[in-house]
């Protein structure tokens, strides 16, 4: 009798144990769950951790199953913005490709005409979209002016923003940034300071309290932002004119090349602070002709009472670097190998230099250093309208130089008067005369072996340079990578 009533008691204790199991699985031992159940309970612990934040502050708790269908509509709504973008993006005008094969994988941006949609107004900040313009059109050049007009768009995106319901400003505040960011890349590839600042911008909003109001919030992104403007770009400038200051003398021939800020800034403080007299040469080069801007900047400060300017091409750099005893260079940007990366002709100049012994000192703040490394200028570059090499300038001077007139009047008398031609050469095809046409480029677009090429930025090796000076002293090239080391535990 007592061997049946276990069999019974065996059936009754199954089913019992059986559900119970099931109920408590999620209070088991953590050994005896699977990753699956483990990523559950800590995103379950995580959703618990930030409800009782968002309760302790004020805001009411959110559904988990609405929640993640949240969380799936924003990001649809993200790839939409993402599409409505791409949508807006600048198109090309025209079918005719006239580059160089070597170089078609840059991104051109010739002809090209905007597109915008109605719809982008509401994703696109209006001073986005004219610093877009101002981008494109090359009205704001120079790496240090694109990012302190990049930062001064974003003061104003930051004040006029407002948080959605049911989200903080730390997480939809960037996410919002980065549609303004992918709209501005269309007009021309982010340097190297714009890039560094936007990553010191996320990292702040992210690192800003949940608890902090939105109106709080927003205060303390723009001052910081006017910091980050301080210390990063106006105190260091100061600081390499001080150091570079002691490499200009009386008396001395310095050479620079295009428009570079902390440059100009560098010879209005010799000139006007410390009373030094020396030359300044200006080279310079079409198609954007930087170096006009420099002269003007040092004409309207008043140092051309102590700076003796010339402004000349860069065809005539080989003839005037013997009477050169420095020369100065700006950067857009220093790679980790110790190159530079400028505006395409410095390297041309570097070189000149270094084969006559003349010392070249390149001035460059650490948001310009790069963790990059590049081996040339043909892998990575920016290719600008190639159109801009035929234009001509509608501030061009008409009247010509007596050697050139007497040129022309020579070569046209000489096109006029036919040449004596013998039997043979009549019995031939007769030769087109030479026009105009054929001799300018003004039917360059059907010409098929003719491509023209304008990119704006080339390589300088580290052996051509022999300072780099930066907020942190005189350093060789080699020494980038510490100032990056230092940047990095520093500031970022």
């Amino acid at each position: 009798m007592s061997e049946p009533q276990e069999t019974k008691a065996v059936p009754k204790t199954v089913p019992k144990t059986g559900p119970k199991s099931e109920a408590t699985a999620p209070e088991a031992p953590v050994g005896e769950l699977t990753g699956k159940q483990l990523k559950d309970l800590k995103k379950q612990e995580k959703a618990a951790k930030r409800a009782a934040t968002k309760e302790s502050i004020g805001i009411a708790p959110i559904n988990p199953a609405a929640a993640a269908s949240k969380e799936k509509q924003q990001a649809k709504t993200q790839t939409a913005v993402k599409k409505q973008i791409t949508q807006a993006q600048i198109k090309p005008a025209g079918s005719t490709k006239k580059i160089p094969p070597l170089f078609s994988h840059l991104d051109r941006k010739e002809s090209k005409a905007l597109k915008f949609n109605p719809e982008i107004a509401n994703i696109v900040h209006p001073e986005i979209l004219s610093l877009f313009l101002k981008f494109q059109n090359y009205r704001v050049v120079g790496s240090t002016a694109r990012v302190l007009a990049m930062l001064d768009a974003f003061k104003v995106l930051i004040h006029d923003y407002t948080t959605p319901e049911n989200t903080t400003l730390q997480r939809h505040l960037t996410s919002y940034l980065s549609h303004q960011i992918d709209y501005l890349k269309n007009s021309r590839p982010l340097s190297v300071t714009m890039g560094n600042a936007i990553r010191w911008l996320k990292q702040q909003i992210s690192v800003i309290s949940i608890s902090m109001s939105d109106v709080d919030a927003k205060k303390l992104i723009c001052e910081q932002i006017d910091e980050f403007i301080n210390e990063k770009i106006v105190i260091t400038q100061q600081v390499i004119i001080d150091n570079a200051s002691l490499h200009i003398s009386n008396e001395s021939v310095v050479l620079t090349y295009g428009f570079s800020d902390v440059l100009c800034k560098l010879f209005e403080h010799c000139a006007n602070v410390e009373g030094k007299k020396f030359t300044l040469i200006v080279v310079d080069s079409r198609p954007l002709f930087e170096g006009k801007k420099l002269v003007r900047e040092l004409i309207a400060s008043n140092t051309t009472a102590n700076i003796n300017v010339h402004y000349v091409l860069i065809n005539a750099i080989s003839t005037i670097m013997d009477k050169v005893h420095t020369v100065f260079l700006g950067a857009h940007a220093m790679l980790s190998n110790g190159r530079l990366y400028s505006r395409v002709g410095t390297a041309l100049i570097a070189m000149c230099a270094n084969k006559r012994n003349v010392p070249v000192l390149v001035c460059a703040e650490s948001l310009k250093f790069s963790e990059k490394i590049q081996l040339d200028s043909v892998t990575n570059n920016e290719s600008a309208d190639w159109k801009d090499l035929v234009k001509i300038s509608k501030n061009a001077p008409v009247k010509t130089g007596f050697a050139l007139e007497q040129f022309l009047q020579q070569k046209k008398a000489v096109a006029q008067t036919p040449a004596p031609v013998s039997k043979k050469q009549q019995q031939k095809t007769p030769i087109p005369e030479a026009s105009e046409d054929v001799e300018s480029l003004s039917a360059y677009e059907k010409r098929d072996n003719l491509y023209l090429l304008n990119v704006l930025y080339d390589l300088t090796p580290p052996e051509y340079i022999k300072k780099v000076i930066t907020e942190m002293g005189s350093l060789p090239p080699s020494s980038v990578p510490v100032i990056l080391r230092e940047y990095k535990a520093g500031s970022v």
